[in-house]
């Protein structure tokens, strides 16, 4: 594999924080240097399963309707700033529970050659109760992980 063929396609998982959005100019820079595709990623987690009659019932649905448009929109807008800085990108929603599982299925089937993500900077005690969705995505996947720390510039 030559230089210019290592990283066809890259991954940016986003959650529509500004942590995670900061690892948009890791990407790009290699995106740029590679000629490579960016793809912009959300997983959308809809309410689990055995609440979603009654949060129908209490209107929810239009509420989750409404993340859903509002993370399509967040998308679409980074998609066009980085077109118009003629970086090769698109975007990409899918919506489940499990994120890094979604995450590392989506890497298979998109033959993603780098996942470039930030990490939400928790630590210690914070990290052992609620995990790492970027330790996870290390663990179920082969393809290197470039991780950007959000509190260091």
């Amino acid at each position: 594999m030559t230089a210019y063929q290592r990283y066809r396609k890259i991954l940016v998982p986003l959650d529509g924080s500004g942590w995670a959005q900061r690892a948009v100019p890791h990407a790009v820079d290699i995106a740029r240097n590679y000629n490579s595709e960016l793809i912009l990623l959300h997983v959308l987690r809809p309410p689990a399963s055995e609440y979603t009659p009654e949060l129908a019932l209490a209107g929810q649905d239009q509420q989750i309707q409404q993340m859903r448009e509002q993370m399509k929109q967040y998308l679409v807008g980074l998609r066009s700033e980085l077109r118009g800085e003629q970086v090769n990108v698109r975007t990409h929603m899918i919506e489940g529970h499990g994120v890094a599982r979604l995450i590392c299925d989506y890497v298979r089937s998109e033959q993603i050659d780098l996942i470039v993500m930030s990490t939400h900077g928790r630590s210690g005690l914070a990290r052992l109760l609620f995990g790492s969705v970027a330790n996870e995505i290390m663990q179920c996947t082969d393809v290197p992980v470039l991780l950007i720390r959000p509190d260091k510039e």
